[in-house]
């Protein structure tokens, strides 16, 4: 469970992913893919075995991915190992196909309806795509997804959209029903007033380094920057992403894996998408 969010910064877009998992995971060093559709590469950032399923990225026209899953007050979904490996997929596809934002933005959001055969995915999900809106690089966004499954009657598909400020997320729907409420998941709660508290008072990079390595409530699950006595039982952070990119300088990955940033600082990738 993660908390992710965007800043702008001048002309600078901040994108950041803290990854929370109670299973203890290997994450893999980042790499530079070959995209196609006009991304001429995107720098992946995976876990698993082979390939890896990709859990944040960014790409060489400015797009960059983070997601979270969905705490809803609704029953258990069941999700198959297919259709989890179509969505990282999907997830993958929207930075290695797609220039602008919007149209990644635009493609995820299909998947979630139709997963491209008429079936729409069986579980909620959150994501969040940044960068620009056209191919000019003059219209900074930032496109925030929150996706409900039917039979609930009402939008699928719910989009928060910025151009300018911040915005950060935890694991509860913020504008789609079925949030799931306060006593059941408080961690959650706690994790985004500290985020967006921390990130009013400095919306900038310092600002957000602020956030991935906040442990206001202490060493344990309920801090943004967690971590646990009690692995593979409790969540605890096991990798972060921050992506930056501005449309007159080379694009920046910073990142670490298999730990916390308080213990494992963040470098920086040397082979980022350009």
């Amino acid at each position: 469970m993660c908390t992710i969010g965007t800043v702008f910064d001048g002309q600078t877009i901040h994108t950041f992913k803290q990854c929370d998992l109670i299973p203890v995971t290997e994450f893999n060093e980042p790499q530079t893919r070959t995209g196609s559709s006009g991304v001429v590469s995107y720098t992946a950032l995976t876990r698993g075995d082979g390939s890896g399923r990709l859990w944040a990225g960014s790409n060489s026209s400015g797009v960059s991915f983070v997601a979270a899953d969905a705490y809803t007050t609704s029953a258990n979904y069941y999700v198959t190992d297919a259709q989890t490996d179509a969505l990282f997929a999907a997830y993958e596809k929207s930075i290695s196909s797609f220039t602008t934002a919007s149209a990644a933005a635009d493609f995820l959001a299909g998947f979630y309806q139709d997963m491209g055969s008429g079936t729409a995915f069986p579980a909620p999900d959150i994501s969040l795509l940044t960068g620009w809106a056209d191919e000019a690089q003059t219209q900074p966004v930032s496109i925030f997804l929150e996706y409900m499954p039917r039979p609930f009657l009402h939008a699928p598909v719910r989009r928060i959209v910025r151009h300018a400020g911040h915005f950060v997320s935890t694991n509860h729907f913020r504008i789609q029903p079925e949030a799931i409420h306060y006593p059941a998941n408080h961690s959650t709660y706690l994790r985004l007033s500290r985020a967006e508290l921390l990130l009013q008072q400095d919306p900038t990079h310092a600002g957000i380094m602020s956030v991935l390595t906040d442990q206001y409530y202490g060493r344990c699950e309920l801090s943004i920057c967690r971590e646990t006595d009690y692995p593979n039982e409790e969540f605890q952070t096991q990798a972060t992403a921050l992506f930056s990119a501005n449309p007159s300088l080379a694009p920046v990955c910073e990142y670490q894996v298999n730990g916390n940033p308080l213990t494992n600082p963040l470098q920086t990738y040397e082979g980022a998408a350009a």
